[in-house]
């Protein structure tokens, strides 16, 4: 049992403006937390060579701030699935260059 001296109203507990299962600090507030994201962007994390800082400066954010969203300790917003996928794409069609270019090498050594 837990005797308090604080008068009974202040023992009640307040209704905050905030649901149950938001922080009240605006960066840990209203981003999703569910797994196709989460599993899109540590998917995205090994392709880019699993390195977390490269991850956030994509994101503009610190590596700090990589691991939380990767341990699902704060969500993954739209713009960060926007900046991967264009990182992603940005990369490949490199990636498809570069190939084009080592195969017109080979064609040239056979002819």
């Amino acid at each position: 049992m837990m005797i308090s001296a604080a008068p009974s109203e202040a023992r009640q507990s307040q209704s905050s403006s905030h649901p149950t299962n938001c922080s009240p600090k605006r960066e840990q507030r209203g981003f999703p937390i569910e797994m196709p994201r989460m599993m899109g962007l540590q998917t995205a994390y090994e392709i880019l060579g699993g390195k977390k800082q490269t991850l956030a400066d994509i994101l503009g954010v610190t590596p700090r701030n990589v691991n939380f969203k990767l341990n699902a300790e704060r969500g993954i917003s739209n713009l960060d699935l926007l900046l991967t996928a264009k990182s992603l794409e940005t990369r490949g069609n490199k990636m498809l260059e570069h190939a084009a270019k080592l195969r017109a090498v080979l064609a040239e050594a056979k002819g």
